[in-house]
C-alpha cells in the first residue's frame, strides 16, 4: 500500500517552467508594440514594391523590422514546445519533437541573421 506522498514523488515540476512562463508573457508584450509598428509601416505607407523597399531601405527599419522576426521566431518556438509538452504523450515522440522544433528555429533564426546581415551590408 503506498501513501498518497509516495504516488505522487517523482511526478513534479522539471524546474523550468516559471522560465517558460516568463518569457512567453515578456515576448508578448514585446510583440505588441514591435507588431502594430510593422503594421502601420507597411498599411499605411506602402501601396507596392517599391514603396517596401523603401521602408526596408535604411538601417532603423531593417533592424527593427529583424528584432520582430527574432522575437515572433522565439515566442513561436515557446508555444510550440509548450503544447508539445502538454499534449504528446509518448515519451520518444516529445522529445524528438521538442528537438526538431529547436532546430528549426535555430536554422530560421540564422538564416534570418544572414539575411540581415547581407541586407545590412547592401544597405551600405
Amino acid at each position: 500500500m503506498k501513501t498518497a506522498i509516495k504516488k505522487i514523488q517523482g511526478l513534479g515540476t522539471a524546474h523550468n517552467g516559471v522560465h517558460h512562463w516568463w518569457a512567453q508573457r515578456i515576448t508578448a508584450i514585446a510583440l505588441i508594440p514591435l507588431v502594430i509598428w510593422f503594421t502601420t509601416k507597411v498599411v499605411c505607407t506602402a501601396s507596392c514594391h517599391r514603396d517596401l523597399s523603401i521602408i526596408f531601405g535604411n538601417d532603423f527599419s531593417l533592424v527593427i523590422f529583424s528584432l520582430m522576426l527574432f522575437v515572433m521566431l522565439y515566442h513561436s518556438a515557446l508555444g510550440v514546445k509548450v503544447i508539445i509538452e502538454d499534449y504528446v504523450h509518448c515519451k520518444c515522440a516529445k522529445t524528438i519533437s521538442i528537438i526538431l522544433v529547436n532546430i528549426l528555429a535555430w536554422l530560421t533564426g540564422a538564416l534570418l541573421f544572414f539575411v540581415v546581415i547581407k541586407n545590412l551590408i547592401l544597405i551600405s
